[in-house]
């Protein structure tokens, strides 16, 4: 059995979705919690300041949570996150990366907006991530790093005071249609964990399911979806001798969600992408009546889109046929195909496993821990 080095934090996003994985198909692994100096040490190896990472056993490393899955999944196949059926497979990863990456900003807003979760999650990560760090108290780390999270990836970010009531209420129409799913059956995809769980587990695990604001609004309204997170952690249904098998995303809860995939989150890929290709750092987002007044152009999730672009265009004529008769009473997928592949230039980047990166120079470390990662690939 090869040996895995797990780079994770526990208050992170990604890092629960990637650990949640490993519990569930019983992959050994060694867990090192990140604080400030191991935060480096992942930069120096990875060339990006986050989590989740992992180090194999002949020194070789892997990111982005998306990423090592899938190679993770070629590796230790069975029992498989990925459903079979090419139709049910390209609907499941399209639920993983509109979780993934819609998600962010409500996730930051319920983390950084709301005073007491504000001040618990500052003082944590000034305690357990900072430490070690640049010298301070633990107040004041607290207070800078959640002026610094709500400046960076909300007010700077496309939110503004006519549309931040819109992206608080993500987070309950979001746990709405989950509830309605999750309360007649234990997983996403019916009675076993697939690759779409694990999309949505991210934000609702460390974000929403235990920041003290949102969690309290979970417990109160969405039960199913409390107990769905214990489901997935513990780990247990994938190893099952029968873990069951998927059925189709469709019924109660799911027209709401595939609603905001092709309404929002699809016509949000088309418009980043444009931006990337015309080189504007920032653009603003409209559709389905919400506007995001210059927001940042992200390249990660330009290959988001060219990712998804991809999978529909190796489908099979039936399939791809299947897929859009599917989604078009939900809005279609004509976002997804318009102005056809832009290319994001991350290929190389998340080819993995790769060597350790060149050690980089003090500064340019230092650089990185002000500003942020310059490279907005996920963690």
């Amino acid at each position: 059995m090869p040996h895995y080095t797990a780079y994770v934090m526990d208050i992170s996003y990604f890092s629960g979705k990637f650990e949640a994985y490993l519990r569930c198909k019983g992959i050994p692994y060694e867990r090192i919690d990140v604080d400030h100096p191991r935060l480096f040490e992942v930069y120096r190896h990875t060339g990006t300041m986050k989590v989740p990472a992992l180090r194999l056993d002949d020194g070789r490393w892997l990111k982005d949570s998306t990423v090592m899955i899938r190679w993770l999944e070629g590796r230790h196949p069975e029992p498989s996150v990925m459903p079979r059926d090419p139709v049910l497979r390209f609907l499941a990863n399209l639920v993983e990366d509109y979780a993934d990456e819609w998600l962010w900003r409500p996730a930051m807003w319920w983390r950084w907006m709301p005073r007491d979760s504000r001040y618990v999650l500052g003082h944590r990560i000034a305690r357990e991530v900072i430490a070690g760090g640049p010298p301070g108290p633990v107040w004041l780390k607290a207070a800078f790093f959640a002026w610094r999270q709500r400046r960076e990836w909300l007010w700077d970010d496309g939110m503004t005071r006519d549309n931040q009531a819109r992206i608080r209420d993500m987070y309950p129409q979001e746990l709405a249609s989950l509830q309605a799913i999750l309360e007649r059956q234990p997983f996403l995809l019916g009675d076993r964990p697939s690759i779409a769980d694990f999309g949505y587990f991210a934000s609702m695990f460390r974000h929403f399911g235990n920041d003290p604001d949102p969690a309290r609004l979970m417990r109160q309204t969405a039960p199913a979806v409390h107990e769905w997170l214990a489901r997935l952690w513990n780990g247990a249904a994938l190893q099952a001798p029968d873990p069951g098998g998927f059925t189709l995303p469709q019924g109660p809860g799911w027209s709401g969600i595939w609603g905001r995939v092709c309404t929002l989150y699809l016509p949000y890929l088309h418009q980043n992408a444009l931006a990337f290709r015309d080189r504007r750092k920032r653009f603003d987002f409209e559709a389905a009546g919400l506007r995001l007044p210059r927001t940042k152009t992200t390249d990660y999730r330009v290959w988001c889109r060219q990712d998804l672009q991809r999978q529909l265009a190796a489908l099979d004529d039936a399939s791809r046929a299947a897929v859009r008769d599917f989604l078009a009473p939900h809005g279609g997928i004509d976002a997804l195909l318009a102005d056809g592949e832009i290319d994001s230039g991350l290929d190389a980047e998340l080819q993995v496993p790769f060597e350790p990166r060149a050690l980089q120079p003090w500064w340019r470390q230092a650089w990185v821990w002000a500003n942020g990662n310059p490279r907005q690939a996920r963690a």
